[in-house]
């Protein structure tokens, strides 16, 4: 092979590399029944009010209060019983796995499995977790899992503070 052979081989070895990345990028992307699951189960066990936005309609709608404004104040309210801030009582998931089962082409339930561990600081959680300190707390979820105008929303009525 020459230089001209080599460098062209190269090229479309590079080419195919980023072509491959950008396909993976996109169907990391898709919007599965587990993929919603998942990124609910971080923004509650992070108790980020950006969960709202799982939620189908139909919780919204038919609970007396909204269910996550619900879960924040209970949540805050077992931290300051404690003695701590509301931010004591989120945590951070990991080694998350989940098994989807539909119930049809609309429905779904989805099961997590894997340990969550208390978030009071990023790099408290970082240093902990690198040198095995903390409790880690077991993770076992099911989720009820609804397609909703074409997206995935989760059905969950009851929302209890994450144990920690």
């Amino acid at each position: 092979m020459n230089d001209t052979q080599k460098s062209t081989v190269l090229a479309l070895a590079i080419l195919l590399a980023i072509f491959l990345q950008v396909f993976f990028v996109f169907a990391d992307q898709a919007d599965t029944p587990g993929r919603v699951a998942t990124e609910f189960a971080k923004a509650y066990y992070r108790l980020d009010p950006s969960m709202k936005a799982f939620l189908c309609s139909e919780v919204k709608e038919e609970a007396e209060t909204d269910p996550v404004d619900e879960l924040l104040y209970t949540a805050a309210e077992e931290a300051r019983q404690r003695g701590f801030e509301p931010s004591y009582m989120r945590s951070t998931l990991l080694h998350v796995e989940t098994h989807t089962t539909y119930t049809d082409d609309d429905t779904a339930v989805v099961r997590l499995t894997g340990a969550y561990k208390r978030l009071i600081h990023p790099v408290f959680t970082w240093v902990a977790r690198i040198f095995f300190l903390g409790e880690t707390y077991h993770l076992d979820r099911t989720f009820h899992v609804t397609r909703e105008d074409g997206q995935w929303k989760i059905c969950e009525t009851a929302l209890p503070p994450p144990a920690v």
